[in-house]
């Protein structure tokens, strides 16, 4: 009885490994996110020209930062945990997350500082957007997947016990 009771934990215990096959529950999360943030960027920015929509095209690059951070994320979470450190890291591969993070600090103020420029640029020679109702879609479209991010990292420690992706979709 308690052999049959140790193979049921087995085949259990298998059902999770080949759902999400070697990633865990953190990375399958960064991975969905990566994924739907990428497609939609490119939605977003495709969008946002045809319809010269700035709001658009900036929030497309606001979601271009946040693939970079997930990508960042994947890597340097990979990094941080690994087993064998590297001698030559006197820094410490753990610290592989700050610097990813000051990698992306530097990338979105340059882009909020060239967002700011268009901006002004727009206010004085303003044009005309050519289709509202595509730029009104998309836009609730984007909110959409910015909600489901906050929903997949609902759990605030899912990412390196830091909750660093909930502070960039609520950054969106």
């Amino acid at each position: 009885h308690n052999e049959m009771e140790k193979g049921m934990d087995r085949r259990r215990a298998a059902v999770p490994v080949l759902l999400m096959g070697r990633y865990t529950g953190k990375t399958c999360r960064l991975i969905l996110m990566l994924v739907m943030t990428a497609s939609f960027f490119v939605a977003e920015l495709v969008s946002g020209y045809v319809g010269n929509s700035i709001a658009l095209v900036s929030d497309s690059f606001s979601m271009l930062s946040d693939v970079l951070a997930l990508c960042v994320g994947l890597v340097t979470g990979r990094l941080s945990h690994q087993r064998r450190r590297c001698p030559g890291a006197s820094y410490g591969c753990g610290r592989a997350e700050v610097v990813g993070a000051l990698c992306n600090a530097v990338f979105l103020a340059a882009l909020y500082f060239t967002i700011l420029m268009e901006a002004l640029q727009r206010l004085a020679r303003p044009e005309s957007i050519s289709n509202a109702t595509l730029i009104l879609v998309v836009g609730a479209i984007g909110l959409a997947v910015n909600l489901v991010g906050l929903l997949v990292f609902q759990d605030w420690a899912c990412c390196c016990g830091r909750g660093s992706p909930n502070l960039l979709v609520l950054n969106d």
